[in-house]
């Protein structure tokens, strides 16, 4: 009797599993916050205007051909300083890419589930530029 429990009993650990501990999620994809991707770039762009760095978020922006003048960023300052107060500390919740061409890629971020922004990017010497940003929501 007892070698027959015995066995019953390492049969029972050698099973497959029965039970789950913890969970099973797939890792969340990491993306680096720099201009070497459309979402970093638009990501880069939106936590400048967070951190109130108006000025570093004006480096960003760019036309068809080349990076904006500084003129051209002077002149853009008051809407970023707008962008800037409305996204206040909140959070990215969802993030979709559309690409248009290799160099042109279209980037909607959403914020706290309420404020969704797009972002036409553009790929200029293999860095990312945001060439138009608009609140969609």
């Amino acid at each position: 009797m007892r070698i027959i429990s015995t066995i019953i009993l390492l049969l029972f650990f050698t099973s497959c599993e029965l039970f789950v501990i913890g969970n099973n999620r797939p890792p969340k994809e990491v993306i680096d916050i720099t201009q070497e991707s459309a979402v970093g770039g638009a990501l880069l762009f939106t936590t400048e205007l967070q951190l109130d760095n108006v000025a570093g978020a004006a480096q960003l922006l760019a036309d068809n051909e080349s990076r904006f003048s500084a003129n051209r960023q002077q002149e853009q300052y008051y809407n970023l300083a707008r962008l800037t107060r409305i996204l206040n500390e909140r959070k990215v919740t969802r993030i979709i890419t559309d690409t248009i061409t290799l160099d042109l890629h279209n980037v909607k971020l959403e914020f706290d589930y309420v404020k969704e922004f797009a972002f036409s990017m553009r790929q200029l010497d293999s860095i990312w530029y945001v060439m138009d940003f608009s609140q969609i929501k």
